[in-house]
Order: structure tokens, then C-alpha cells, then sequence
């Protein structure tokens, strides 16, 4: 195709040949009501659409955006649209269309009354038809239940809830866990701790944390034996309690003191773990001069776990940077209150240091970027943006499993 002029003749003529197999639904339009509110509440869209604008042209997708103000559209953006219309604003000298004083004879308190940038005025038209009902749904509807062609296929959402039962496990293998679908493409996402050995999650209250914490274990414990996985969890609320009843559990923290033991045990472990210098660099590429389990630390409402007089978790802190040699997988999953502070706490700081992936869910923004740059927003119970160096950032549904 030379062209979507070309594209459009082709089309208009097999359409009227009959042809099948032709692109039932032609040109798409976006439209974006109130520029403004994209930037604001959905800032990850806006570079997206921008790129909409730029190269849609191209393929017959049109971006038609609305905004109170000129200055919302970013420039990159706004000399995108070569089609401009203003409605009376609310200070005519930020007109970009027309001079001030052309922009200021646009009247005031009648909608619809604008002017166009060869300096003519226009009024818009109501989306309205006689007998169809006084508000614009009628008409919508009415087009609806007239039209015989095809439609346009709906927009697929990411569920509400679901369930830890319809992941497909079989689908990975080794140390790669199917934990929810993405909105993309619906799709599974794996969080592999073959490359990235860590994890950190942070959210509100009820957001669906202590459910991911479920879940992860319970996959953990249906795929390895406990002669290839042990798990280790701390949980002073006590919200994972019963998760794991097998002897994949080495170890359940409650409180400070036997949280101490059991990690200062198992860094004590992990020290023998530790490549020397005989190691050669095969087997440093295929970890052969260790055997025993991979170990796994969850470790729920970590912010309460910080927050004592001293910290658990330190004695782990020397192994995160060799955590994939030594077979360590840290996950801690913490409030999001008060994590914009968490620069200075040793763990979490280490964490970020090591480019750690995370998944960021239900918090408020003004924590600041929590993982990588991705900020904490207003999100469903099991939604977050999940942050990895392979992926980058992606909003995911995850696998809901209620205790017991």
C-alpha cells in the first residue's frame, strides 16, 4: 500500500465487490475527553498516546483530544494536530489559534460557539435527533439497534478477581511462576527468580499483598520437593498462617526474637555457599559447586519487621548481591504509607541498588517513585504495575488466593 488513501480505495471496492476477507472496521479514532486528567491520572498513557498521534496517520488511527486549556498539551503533542477547533476560553489571550482580540469576540455563555483558525466562527452541533430522546445515550443506543454491519470488537479488560485455580502452572518451568494476567494482551505473567532472585511489593492495606505471598508459596510447594525448595516466612500479623503445611517450611517468624534465629541461621547456611576462589567460571555459569534447595524468604508487612529496634533481615543483607549464585529469594512485601521514606532503610535501599523488580499496587502518589520510577496510584484489590528490566512496567491482575 502506497498510502491510506490507497488503502481506503482498495477497500471501498472490494467492499462493494463483495470480496471477503477484507478489514471490516477501517479507520479507528481515539478520543481523549479532557487532556488534562490523562496526564494526571494515567501519566504512563500519555507518552503512548503521543506516539498514536505521531505515526497513526500512517495506518488510519486518528487522535481527537479535548482540553480546558492549550498549555495541557505538551508541544510534542499539540503540533501533532493539524485539525484545531476553540471554543471560548477562559482567557482569550491563551489562544494559539487566532490573535487575542479575534479570540475574544467568540460569545460568551453559549456552548458550542467557537471559531476555527482561518478566524471563522462556527457552532457546534448537538449529537441529537428529533424523536430520539433529549440525551446523547438515545441517540448512541438508536445507532446501535439500527446498524446491520459488523461491530467493533470490544475492549478487553483485566478481570476483577482472579482466581490462584485458572493459572496455568504447567505452562513454566524451574524457578519462572505464572502470577497473573497482564492488560496488554491478557496474557500470562511470569515472574522468573532465575534472573531476578528478589522481589519487593509494595500497597495499602486489603490491596492483595498477603495474597500474592499466598500464592507464590503455594506454587512454590506444588512444583519443588523439599529437597529442591524451602520456604521461610515472617509474618508477624500472622496473615499467612496455614499456608504451608508440608516440610517445604523451615521456619515461621512471628516476632523479632525467633525471626533473628531463623535468619541468622540461614545466612550461617548460605555462607558456605559462597563462591571461592577454586570456583571455576563453568561453574559459577551453572552453580555445580553447591547442591541442596533453593531458599525462599517471604516476608510479609515488612515495615513491621523494620520498624523494631533492630532488623531481622540485616543478617541477609551481604547475600542479596549474590543471591541467584547462592540459591537466596528474598520477596518482602511492605505498606505503601510511609515508603517514600524507606530510602535510608539498609534492606530496601540494598534492594533498589540491585535494580530489584517490584510491582507497585493500590497506594497514594505522594509516596513517590517506589520501584524504579513507577509511582503508587488509586488501583482494584490484586492490581499493580509490575516493574521488570526485561519488560519494563506492566499493569497485571494477580492470581487471588483467599487463606485456608
Amino acid at each position: 500500500m502506497e498510502s491510506m488513501a490507497a488503502w481506503r480505495q482498495r477497500r471501498a471496492a472490494a467492499l462493494a465487490g463483495g470480496q471477503p476477507g477484507i478489514d471490516p472496521f477501517g479507520d479507528v479514532f481515539l478520543g481523549v475527553d479532557g487532556w488534562n486528567s490523562l496526564r494526571t491520572d494515567y501519566e504512563e498513557l500519555e507518552p503512548l498516546v503521543t506516539e498514536l498521534a505521531t505515526r497513526g496517520l500512517a495506518y488510519g488511527v486518528h487522535v481527537v483530544a479535548t482540553a480546558l486549556r492549550w498549555s495541557d498539551f505538551r508541544p510534542a503533542i499539540r503540533d501533532l494536530f493539524g485539525s484545531r477547533l476553540e471554543l471560548r476560553l477562559g482567557d482569550p489571550a491563551d489562544s494559539v489559534v487566532v490573535k487575542r482580540p479575534v479570540a475574544a469576540t467568540v460569545p460568551e455563555n453559549q456552548p458550542g460557539r467557537g471559531i476555527t483558525a482561518t478566524e471563522l466562527h462556527f457552532l457546534a452541533a448537538m449529537p441529537r435527533v428529533a424523536g430520539l430522546g433529549a440525551e446523547t445515550t438515545d441517540l448512541v443506543k438508536a445507532i446501535a439497534g439500527a446498524w446491520t454491519g459488523p461491530s467493533a470488537p470490544p475492549v478487553r479488560l483485566l478481570p476483577p478477581v482472579l482466581p490462584y485455580a485458572e493459572l496455568d502452572q504447567g505452562a513454566t518451568s524451574g524457578l519462572a511462576f505464572p502470577i497473573g494476567v497482564a492488560e496488554a494482551d491478557l496474557r500470562p505473567v511470569v515472574l522468573d527468580f532465575a534472573t531476578e532472585p528478589n522481589f519487593v511489593v509494595f500497597g495499602d492495606p486489603e490491596c492483595g499483598k498477603s495474597s500474592f505471598l499466598r500464592a507464590l508459596a503455594t506454587s512454590i510447594v506444588n512444583r519443588f520437593t523439599p529437597d529442591q525448595a524451602r520456604v521461610m516466612l515472617v509474618d508477624y500479623r500472622r496473615s499467612l498462617m496455614g499456608t504451608i503445611e508440608t516440610p517445604h517450611l523451615i521456619g515461621y517468624g512471628t516476632a523479632a526474637p525467633h525471626t533473628t534465629e531463623l535468619i541468622e541461621s540461614a545466612a550461617g547456611y548460605l555462607q558456605g555457599r559462597l563462591a571461592g576462589p577454586e570456583v571455576t567460571p563453568a561453574e559459577l555459569r551453572d552453580r555445580s559447586w553447591w547442591t541442596g534447595p533453593e531458599l525462599f524468604v517471604l516476608v510479609d508487612d515488612y515495615d513491621l519487621v523494620a520498624g523494631g529496634p533492630s532488623n531481622p533481615l540485616r543478617a541477609l543483607e551481604e547475600h542479596l548481591p549474590h543471591a541467584r549464585d547462592v540459591g537466596l529469594h528474598v520477596v518482602l512485601a511492605r505498606r505503601s504509607g510511609g515508603a517514600g521514606r524507606t530510602s535510608y532503610e539498609p534492606i530496601i535501599q540494598r534492594l533498589r541498588e540491585l535494580s530489584t523488580a517490584g510491582l507497585v499496587m493500590s497506594g497514594a502518589p505522594e509516596e513517590g517513585p517506589l520501584v524504579g520510577q513507577v509511582k503508587a496510584a488509586p488501583l482494584p484489590p490484586g492490581r499493580g504495575r509490575l516493574v521488570t528490566r526485561r519488560e519494563g512496567v506492566r499493569l497485571v491482575q494477580l492470581a487471588h488466593l483467599p487463606p485456608g
